[in-house]
């Protein structure tokens, strides 16, 4: 088995050999490696709720962009079918407003029921 590299030190375990003094090095050894061990933990613990954090925030950073840049595409599609259609109606004026009597005919026909 290889050596322990542990600084804990080896105090003797029988009962008549252990007095009360090494029963108190003892605890007070386990006590500074017990703080030493939360120390440790809470240690990696705010290294890795930091790396979460920033990680959060560059996920939101990129949805928010890339929201904006479908809203951009929506708003500058929605733009050029109103343009198209502007045009169609200047080209064609009789032939759309016949559609559009004949749409809002059939809407009314589809209200009434």
């Amino acid at each position: 088995m290889p050596a322990s590299t542990s600084t804990t030190t080896e105090f003797p375990r029988s009962a008549s050999a252990a007095s009360t003094k090494d029963i108190e090095l003892q605890l007070e050894q386990l006590r500074e490696d017990i703080a030493s061990l939360a120390k440790t933990v809470a240690a990696v613990g705010n290294e890795k709720a930091s790396e979460v954090k920033g990680k959060a925030k560059r996920a939101a950073a990129e949805a928010t962009d890339a929201s904006y840049q479908i809203a951009e595409a929506a708003k500058n599609q929605a733009i050029s079918l109103e343009q198209d259609l502007e045009r169609q109606i200047r080209a064609n004026p009789i032939q759309s407003v016949a559609i559009a009597a004949g749409l809002g005919f059939v809407l009314a026909l589809l209200t009434r029921r």
